[in-house]
């Protein structure tokens, strides 16, 4: 697969033809305007395929961002405090208490 790049009045007139070469060749086609790039036409089949492949990584992404969270009550939390050695209760059951303080 080449890449080619087209300003958008070659495409105007070219319009025809240069979907013909995507569908046969597969080119890749930057589109620019005033000598920046603004689109990029690819075959519909391989459009279909990034699509395919951004909707899976975003579900894969949006899965990663949900934590569980376990209500433990805090009773319980006092009960293994007691199983820390000395030095260990402090800040983290500080923290922890922090947490239940709104219920």
């Amino acid at each position: 697969m080449t890449t080619k790049i087209m300003p958008i009045s070659e495409l105007r007139r070219r319009t025809s033809e240069v979907l013909d070469e995507l569908r046969d060749k597969g080119d890749e086609v930057y589109v620019t305007r005033y000598g920046h790039p603004v689109a990029v036409l690819v075959k519909y089949e391989h459009y279909e395929q990034l699509k395919e492949c951004s909707e899976h990584d975003e579900s894969a992404a949006a899965e990663k961002q949900d934590y569980p969270t376990v209500a433990t009550p805090l009773s319980s939390l006092y009960a293994l405090s007691g199983s820390l050695k000395d030095g260990y209760e402090g800040d983290a059951l500080a923290d922890t208490e922090a947490l239940y303080d709104g219920d």
